[in-house]
């Protein structure tokens, strides 16, 4: 179950970073824009860089822009002279459209079609991963052009998301991957593994490391010369639970970059929800009403097939801010489209709603609006952008 929280309570304010009830008015009776939209904060992605560069110094931050492509939030990372993780040519061409260099990229998808990585190469990126021999042999006609990073799984991560479920090699593969890559005369120039996404502890990125690191040494032995070692994303945020701060997270992995990798090697991680999620608010309007099974039910203009789809794909429960606080009572939040599935909470613990309402779900900013749809032919939710 999810409480909503009142916001006219002290200290709410600072979820919110300037979109305060009272401007939300304004916007709406001005007639700027209506329900749904998005609030974007440039100056939360430029703290939230800061913050995770600060934790992690000496790290290249490479934005994984799948969390959230607006050009906004794009601009932000180039101007403070960071640089983009891509999994597709479209995404590459967003990059480089908000000021991005295309030769400091890392197209770090898997699997590619021939014909993507054809495009990406021409437009100058050079640095792939892989994580089968299959894919190598997709590099052997540009091997002159190219740089791999093998990709290696990690298990046991307590991560929200499991992203080695569908892609990374075991790492007693990784050897031999390395000598394909010899054998075609392609350059093998790091590792690469991701924990998954929002995972909340540190303890299975130290053990990816020490993975890493013995791999990096078996390599080293067997005369390649490894450069680059990329830790991935997963960085959490919190949502409706408390996590510590990002530099007291990244304490210990720090620690294990530190001791166990040779400082000859450039580390690289690859931050998207904790980049984008913190800033962005929803607002949305109640649209409806009923009572049905002695139970509240309020139906918002945003639902699990435009902005909550992340409720769906990234598994996440955001939190829920009104300004009315009487008696509260469990409720449904129901989507707007005509498909029974379309229900955001079953068990939310709200206070009595009125149509016309207004509710905030502030850090929805990761994996929200980039996998909205149009279903039923309705708009999706629009951007602000502030500050």
């Amino acid at each position: 179950m999810i409480r909503a929280t009142d916001i006219r309570k002290p200290g709410q304010g600072s979820y919110l970073r300037g979109t305060s009830l009272k401007s939300i008015r304004r916007f709406l009776k001005e007639g700027h824009i209506q329900t749904p939209f998005l609030i974007l904060s440039r100056s939360l992605i430029a703290k939230n860089l800061q913050k995770l560069s600060d934790a992690l110094p000496g790290v290249a931050v490479h934005y994984a822009m799948k969390s959230n492509n607006h050009p906004a939030v794009l601009k932000e990372v180039a101007a403070a002279g960071h640089s983009f993780d891509i999994a597709s040519f479209q995404e590459l061409s967003e990059a480089i459209e908000a000021g991005g260099a295309a030769e400091k990229m890392i197209h770090s998808h898997p699997i590619k079609p021939p014909q993507e990585i054809e495009a990406a190469i021409n437009a100058g990126i050079n640095t792939f991963v892989v994580d089968n021999v299959d894919e190598i042999e997709k590099f052997e006609k540009y091997k002159e052009r190219v740089r791999l990073l093998i990709r290696f799984r990690v298990d046991g991560s307590d991560a929200v998301v499991n992203l080695s479920y569908k892609f990374g090699c075991e790492p007693a593969e990784v050897p031999i991957l390395a000598d394909k890559m010899r054998k075609s005369g392609i350059a093998l120039c790091g590792l690469t593994f991701h924990v998954g996404s929002q995972c909340t502890s540190p303890e299975i990125y130290l053990r990816a490391i020490d993975t890493a690191a013995a791999l990096i040494d078996r390599l080293n032995d067997l005369g390649f010369n490894i450069d680059l070692l990329d830790i991935g994303g997963g960085f959490p945020v919190a949502y409706t639970d408390k996590l510590p701060p990002i530099r007291e997270f990244c304490r210990p992995i720090r620690k294990a970059l530190v001791e166990l990798v040779d400082p000859r090697i450039a580390i690289a991680c690859e931050p998207g929800r904790y980049i984008s999620a913190s800033a962005v608010t929803l607002v949305t309007s109640v649209i409806g009403k009923s009572r049905r099974s002695n139970r509240n039910w309020y139906f918002l203009d945003d639902g699990l097939y435009g902005s909550f789809s992340g409720r769906l794909y990234d598994h996440c429960w955001y939190q829920i801010l009104t300004n009315r606080n009487t008696v509260w009572k469990r409720s449904v939040l129901a989507g707007p489209t005509c498909d029974s599935f379309d229900i955001i909470y079953k068990d939310a613990l709200l206070p009595p709603l009125e149509v016309g309402d207004i509710l905030m779900f502030p850090s929805m900013g990761a994996y929200c609006s980039v996998s909205a749809s149009t279903f039923n032919s309705l708009r999706k939710a629009e951007y602000i952008v502030i500050d």
